[in-house]
């Protein structure tokens, strides 16, 4: 089985490493709650964990065995800066084939935001052995998702590049995108779907490189809508009951009386029937009403 080391770059409490004091307020997930308010920062090592564990569910459902340095799950709030030699004997201990390390660029202070954007993938300048293949098809992926500038595939002396001292075939280290622009920070560092993203692509270059077919995430299937049918409902319980008793005698016969609380307060209803089709709840209405029950209604869920 083919093993690839992923690795969060950076620790939580690392100094720097952060986009400058954001503009606006920040909602990672569009669920409207602001996970970073305007004026304060998102850490580098944050949005990394959040690619890299994206990353590693991506490669485990493709088949791949995955190690994991600079984090170890998907609370980046605990993780300490790991020195670069313990996460290299990581990966050489684990007999890794492969390495990806995540990461988000920055230029200039750090302290204001400006123009430089895109994204790139690095190796390294001395000991690459095969990662420039390696990085051109992760780099290919990168380009065909969301709009950025093409950087390139560059070259550095960086750690979590070095395959003569991880012992691997190919090393990596990306930069998704730079989290001193402004744009990039908030719509790509600060967004989930960007993350998710992210991370799809590169287990897509990296399916590509070894000859991995790559398994796409099944779709989720959302609970099918009930509807559920009610001939009214009713401040007492003997009111309900009499209203059953009608309608067991006009020929309704899967019917029953429950309570439920309704701003605050104690009702009780009489359901006729539960369906999964919107045109037979429809029906079963139609025929409450005809039968004297004008306050029928349907509660769908």
């Amino acid at each position: 089985m083919i093993r690839i080391n992923v690795d969060a770059g950076h620790g939580s409490y690392t100094s720097g490493k952060r986009t400058p004091p954001m503009p606006v307020n920040v909602d990672f997930d569009g669920d409207g709650v602001v996970d970073v308010k305007k004026g304060n920062t998102i850490k580098e090592h944050f949005a990394n964990v959040k690619v890299a564990m994206l990353l590693v569910e991506e490669l485990k459902r493709c088949g791949f065995a995955v190690t994991k340095t600079g984090f170890d799950d998907a609370d980046a709030g605990d993780d300490t800066d790991v020195l670069i030699s313990s996460r290299q004997k990581t990966v050489k201990n684990a007999a890794c084939d492969y390495s990806v390390s995540i990461h988000f660029n920055a230029y200039g202070d750090g302290q204001s935001f400006n123009s430089a954007q895109g994204a790139s993938v690095y190796i390294h300048s001395s000991y690459p052995k095969d990662s420039r293949k390696l990085a051109t098809k992760v780099l290919n992926q990168l380009m065909a998702g969301t709009k950025q500038k093409n950087l390139g595939v560059l070259t550095a002396n960086l750690g979590m590049c070095n395959c003569k001292l991880m012992n691997t075939k190919a090393a990596i280290l990306v930069e998704t995108a730079f989290m001193t622009n402004q744009n990039e920070a908030i719509n790509m560092m600060g967004k989930k779907k960007f993350w998710e993203e992210a991370a799809i692509e590169i287990a897509k270059g990296l399916c590509e490189y070894t000859g991995v077919t790559y398994v796409k995430k099944p779709a989720e299937t959302k609970p099918a809508t009930l509807y559920r049918v009610h001939a009214g409902s009713y401040t007492t319980e003997s009111e309900a009951n009499k209203a059953a008793e009608q309608l067991k005698k006009k020929g309704f016969k899967e019917l029953f009386v429950y309570s439920a609380k309704v701003s605050g307060k104690t009702v009780y209803r009489v359901q006729l029937g539960i369906y999964s089709s919107k045109e037979n709840a429809d029906k079963m209405l139609a025929r409450a009403k005809a039968a004297g029950f004008t306050k029928a209604f349907t509660l769908k869920s």
